[in-house]
C-alpha cells in the first residue's frame, strides 16, 4: 500500500477526482470509513461536497469524516485518511 505514496511528489485533493471513471480496488479499514455502499463494477464520481470537515461523493455514495490526501499514480488512485484509513481505486 505505501508504493503509491512513495512514488509519488506531490498529492491532490478529492475534487480532483470529478468526472473520472474509477473502479473500488480495496481499502484499509477503519473506524470512519466504510465501504459497503462502493459498486462493485465501475463508476464515474459526478460530484463531491464538503460538509465541515466531512467528504461526500456521489450524493452520499462514499462519505469520508476528513478530507483525504489523494495520490495517484499509474493509474491507481489513492485516498489516504488522517485516521490511518487507505481508500484505494483503478482508473478506467
Amino acid at each position: 500500500m505505501a508504493t503509491v505514496e512513495a512514488h509519488q511528489k506531490c498529492s491532490a485533493s478529492v475534487e480532483q477526482l470529478l468526472g473520472r471513471k474509477v473502479r473500488y480496488q480495496k481499502h484499509k479499514p477503519g473506524r470512519y470509513l466504510s465501504v459497503e455502499r462502493v459498486p462493485q463494477g465501475a463508476f464515474q464520481i459526478e460530484s463531491v461536497h464538503r460538509f465541515g470537515d466531512r467528504v461526500v461523493l456521489n450524493d452520499g455514495l462514499i462519505v469520508m469524516e476528513n478530507a483525504p490526501t489523494v495520490m495517484e499514480r499509474g493509474g491507481r488512485i489513492a485516498l489516504l485518511f488522517a485516521t490511518g484509513e487507505e481508500l484505494y481505486f483503478v482508473t478506467e
